[in-house]
């Protein structure tokens, strides 16, 4: 029991740890990911009776989701390898679960950047929107003030919801 209380407190610092990286250098170190991994894994094989297939089925839907987002460009490369970890932790039916609160903490999470965003580049709505709208269709069109929105952090926060305040 101790152990586990452990692990899981050395999975959430590390987590959080990612989380506050993401928003400091909008991106996700690898060798955090990899460190989470190794934790992740050893934390699994240290559970009584764990039904693998479930775990390994949520990881491989999580990232077969998380890199169908990223071809798209909806999600950077860090984020669906973090969520591919997280998958292989909570197992299939957890994360199915734990996603709904993972999108609500990105979208108020992203609508505080959007907000932010607009407020500092002195530009009207209107012209957020007619720029947005070019960007979408035009290829290599680039802006001065790119909005970049950190998901590492909404994975955290949707992940806490979830366990400990629902």
């Amino acid at each position: 029991m101790l152990k586990d209380y452990y692990m899981n407190l050395l999975i959430w610092v590390l987590l959080f740890i990612i989380g506050v990286s993401d928003v400091q250098r909008n991106r996700i170190p690898n060798n955090l990911v990899i460190i989470l991994l190794l934790i992740v894994v050893i934390d699994l094989f240290q559970t009584p009776g764990l039904l693998w297939t479930l775990h390994i089925k949520g990881m491989l839907i999580t990232l077969g989701v998380g890199f169908g987002l990223y071809v798209v460009k909806a999600m950077a490369g860090g984020d669906v390898k973090l969520l591919t970890v997280v998958g292989l932790w909570l197992g299939a039916e957890v994360m199915w679960q734990v996603t709904a609160y993972v999108v609500v903490a990105g979208g108020i999470i992203g609508a505080f950047y959007l907000m932010l965003h607009m407020a500092s580049s002195g530009q009207s709505f209107k012209e957020h929107v007619k720029v947005y709208a070019v960007q979408r269709v035009t290829r290599g069109w680039s802006t001065q003030y790119p909005l970049v929105i950190p998901f590492a952090p909404a994975i955290v926060i949707g992940m806490a919801y979830y366990f400990y305040i629902f």
